[in-house]
């Protein structure tokens, strides 16, 4: 099996093998996404099961200071009179949804798996949060594009992935890569492309994890 174009900007894709691991790997070389061949996808079942293994908690007090560090560095400075939000991807416990209302928000939750309601589909957010998600999409440009057409005037999207090393030495040592529900990775130059596409701005990067997307 083998995906022929990019997800992003529909270029050929390049595939390259990760030696010793038995997976191959397929890179853009216009805007470096990553895919893992679909050859290797979990089935939405075993993907579930394994979503329920994680200690995602307000319990855990690790997990909330990572939710905290990303809502001062992408949320508190570009969101100062925002009321609404969606957190598209909440996961069996939405700690980041938990922790927003906290702070006045209006917050509505989406997970394909554990909040499926689509009613978020007809609305508008001043705030769409999408935190340990973009890694596990096998077209995230359609859900990027759905994205952006939720988001109020004013509004923005804030992402927390992790970027792949530029080294494609590091890049097979990569941990990020040990959880075979993660099959998509987006270097920076990948958001860039998937802002300029659908008319949006980087607005930051922290080039580690964090993105912020929105209007010019």
């Amino acid at each position: 099996m083998g995906q022929n174009h990019c997800s992003i900007c529909e270029t050929p894709l390049r595939a390259f093998a990760l030696a010793g691991s038995g997976r191959q790997y397929y890179r853009c070389p216009l805007c470096e996404w990553i895919v893992l061949d679909e050859g290797h996808f979990l089935s939405a079942e075993e993907q579930r099961a394994r979503y329920l293994q994680h200690e995602n908690t307000c319990e855990n007090a690790g997990y909330v200071a990572m939710f905290e560090r990303f809502i001062a560095a992408c949320i508190d400075p570009y969101c100062r009179d925002a009321r609404t939000s969606l957190d598209f991807g909440c996961g069996p416990g939405p700690v980041l949804a938990a922790l927003l209302r906290k702070r006045g928000f209006e917050v509505d939750t989406y997970d394909l798996f554990f909040a499926p309601d689509t009613a978020y589909q007809t609305k508008k957010y001043d705030l769409i949060t999408s935190t340990e998600v973009f890694e596990h999409l096998h077209k995230p440009m359609e859900i990027m594009r759905e994205l952006a057409q939720r988001i109020s005037a004013n509004g923005i999207i804030a992402l927390m992935t992790q970027f792949p090393p530029d080294d494609p030495g590091l890049f097979s040592r990569w941990w990020y890569l040990n959880d075979p529900t993660h099959v998509s990775f987006y270097p920076l130059k990948t958001f860039e492309f998937m802002a300029q596409a659908l008319h949006l701005r980087v607005l930051f990067l922290d080039k580690k994890e964090m993105c912020v997307l929105g209007r010019p």
